[in-house]
């Protein structure tokens, strides 16, 4: 099985070893959700496993290289892993909570269902959204659109936070923000 991200939206996964393609997809769930995954195989039941799935899947005939070769078994799975973020996914009371320890960098946009924790910053131009808690221990540059119970945010002098539909003020001090009010911690 032969993997490697296209672009930034395109995955490429090269197998017929149906095993190995399930257990790649369940293993990078969260991460390949992101992308358009393009898939080179003569398997029909890979085919089918991905019907009724929600990512979004292309089958083709030839690598987007032009070469015409034959797939090949690798005793080896080769993963390149060039994706922007890291995201690690747990399970807490059968909410997911996703991690993200790197940046978020101006025009990126995250839109979630799930609790969302940033370990570093917010640029500007970035843009966040989860209808569970969002906790940021970096400064808020860009926009976050909380509606959870509660967040947490260690700085924001120039971003833009709404807060159940209701506008944050500056925040300087990691703070802890509920329908009844913004608490210094």
């Amino acid at each position: 099985m032969k993997t490697k991200q296209k672009s930034v939206r395109i995955f490429e996964i090269i197998s017929d070893d149906y095993e190995k393609v399930v257990n790649f997809i369940e293993k990078k769930e969260i991460l390949l959700k992101r992308f358009l995954l393009t898939i080179k195989t003569n398997n029909e039941k890979i085919k089918n496993y991905f019907q009724n799935k929600s990512y979004e899947v292309r089958f083709v005939k030839n690598d987007f290289d032009g070469s015409n070769e034959k797939l090949e078994e690798e005793k080896e799975i080769k993963i390149v892993e060039k994706i922007v973020e890291r995201v690690i996914t747990k399970e807490v009371n059968s909410t997911k909570t996703e991690i993200f320890d790197k940046i978020i960098r101006s025009g990126f946009e995250i839109k979630s269902e799930n609790k969302l924790v940033f370990l570093n910053n917010i640029n500007a131009g970035a843009k966040i959204y989860s209808n569970k808690e969002i906790e940021i221990f970096g400064e808020v540059f860009g926009n976050v659109v909380c509606d959870g119970e509660y967040m947490i945010v260690k700085k924001s002098q120039k971003g833009t936070i709404l807060f159940n539909s209701t506008e944050i003020p500056e925040i300087n001090k990691l703070s802890f923000i509920t329908k009844e009010g913004i608490k210094e911690l």
